[in-house]
């Protein structure tokens, strides 16, 4: 995995010995560790600090971490987990301060060292987010608010596969009261896995829309999928679920066991947490006014847009199941700055630009586009730029023309001055736009250096621009030209 990975435990919650490591992957040693020896935590990256750590040698499509086990060693790994088939090509060329765990399979080794570490964490609420958008910004606004009293742990950045989960869980300590885990999907049944391993005690569904269409093939199975995490529950934990869908509430019927409690956030007036009422600010950020379980909240967002002030309710859910006050919840929620990438706020070369590159889906894109219209000055040239949404199977053709059609027809306060649609599927975005007659559109099939210099070409001082699509697009490469000529 690229970054640096290293979790665990500290001097006041020890971590597992080596002999309960070696049993809960079920390993065997070839280099046994001495007497007394202390593990800290994990890791799976050489590049971070190793000290005291198991080193986990991880397998993926492009890199293989049994090639950099002298690297592990040198970082300080006490003791490094290898697949048996690939020790035998492995020289650690007489490093003898770390011990060798051998396992079948070290991706398989790290969730049974995560199975077992879960198991030690008595009295720890385990929160398990999941949700087609919204989940990296729910944990952090959870996590904000629950530490204004608590001690805990979250997945670091956007942890949420069967490499990440792992990682996360094993993260935690003895003795902490909230460790909050994002949980996401690729393929049918990953979920459902996922919760397996973590045991939430609180399931939390941020929204269910288009995401992941390429994988699963319909909204339907995409509800089947992000619902098995309430079907994983246990009798007397809380489901906390975005409501204001018969979809949704006709998903969580069927997958509801018996015995848990359901807290429904949106705004209509069934809801558990509501949201009254929504202002945005002019300096960025919103007010919003929330009716919560009979409580009254004014809360003040540092996060833009209608979509967050849902992530908000979550958070504000959580909060009061967990007996917080209303300053507590409040506090907590103000804390939570936007995140790289995510509708951040940059001025360059004479132009404002909202950087939301981090990904998108068709739903999030609609929320960008309405939270740039409550954004973007009045009087300045609005110009978008949206880049492909991936992984939406044989949907995409028709998603990415509806996008345009909604650029066209004002979703973002009004048509832009300027579409600009960038890649091969952003096509059939800019066509439909086109066809509207409702703005200039131009569209690129990838960054490359001309097609860099047209989209710059195009813009101007005093442009206010949106920049949002998958990761794969790269957008933010955009922002690298603009600063590179800024700085020339």
């Amino acid at each position: 995995m690229n970054g640096p990975h290293e979790v665990g435990g500290d001097a006041l919650s020890p971590f597992l010995t080596p002999d309960q490591l070696r049993s809960a992957v079920q390993g065997a040693w070839v280099e046994a560790p001495a007497d007394g020896t202390v593990l800290r935590g994990i890791g799976t990256d050489t590049r971070s600090d190793l000290g005291g750590r198991a080193f986990f040698a991880l397998r993926g499509d492009r890199h293989d971490a049994h090639d950099h086990l002298l690297e592990a060693v040198r970082a300080g790994a006490r003791v490094v987990v290898v697949e048996e088939s690939r020790w035998n090509r492995i020289r650690l060329a007489g490093q003898q301060s770390a011990s060798v765990l051998i396992v079948r399979d070290t991706r398989a080794a790290l969730q049974a060292a995560a199975r077992f570490w879960r198991m030690q964490l008595r009295g720890t609420q385990v929160v398990g987010i999941t949700g087609s958008s919204g989940k990296t910004t729910t944990r952090r606004l959870m996590e904000s608010v629950l530490a204004t009293r608590f001690r805990g742990t979250a997945s670091p950045k956007s942890f949420n596969n069967d490499v990440g989960v792992p990682i996360t869980l094993l993260g935690g300590r003895r003795g902490d009261d909230f460790l909050l885990a994002e949980i996401g999907m690729n393929s049918p049944g990953e979920i459902a896995a996922l919760t397996a391993l973590a045991r939430p005690d609180v399931g939390v569904i941020t929204m269910v829309g288009k995401a992941h269409l390429g994988g699963l093939g319909s909204v339907d199975a995409i509800l089947r999928e992000k619902f098995s995490l309430v079907a994983g529950l246990h009798a007397g934990s809380l489901a906390i679920v975005r409501g204001d869908s018969s979809l949704l509430d006709a998903a969580l019927e069927a997958a509801l066991p018996a015995g848990v409690r359901v807290v429904r956030f949106g705004t209509g007036p069934a809801n558990h947490v509501r949201l009254r009422t929504r202002a945005a600010r002019a300096e960025g950020g919103q007010d919003i006014e929330v009716d919560a379980c009979g409580r009254r909240f004014e809360v003040r967002l540092a996060l833009d847009g209608e979509h967050n002030a849902m992530n908000a309710l979550a958070a504000i859910a959580l909060g009061i199941d967990r007996d917080m006050t209303d300053d507590e919840i409040a506090r907590g929620c103000a804390a939570v700055a936007p995140s790289d990438m995510r509708f951040v706020r940059q001025q360059i070369c004479g132009m404002t630009l909202f950087n939301d590159a981090y990904n998108a889906n068709p739903d999030a894109m609609s929320a960008a586009l309405r939270t740039f219209g409550e954004r973007a000055p009045a009087g300045q040239r609005k110009v978008t730029i949206l880049g492909d949404m991936l992984e939406l199977g044989d949907a995409g053709p028709h998603l990415h023309a509806e996008l345009g059609r909604a650029v066209a027809a004002g979703t973002c306060g009004g048509p832009p001055a300027l579409a600009v649609f960038v890649g091969t599927l952003s096509a059939h975005g800019a066509a439909a736009c086109r066809s509207e007659n409702a703005c200039e559109v131009l569209h690129v099939p990838d960054l490359s250096p001309d097609s860099m210099t047209r989209i710059l070409g195009a813009l101007r001082a005093g442009d206010v621009v949106l920049l949002k699509g998958s990761r794969g697009c790269r957008l933010e490469l955009l922002v690298n030209s603009l600063q590179e000529r800024m700085a020339a």
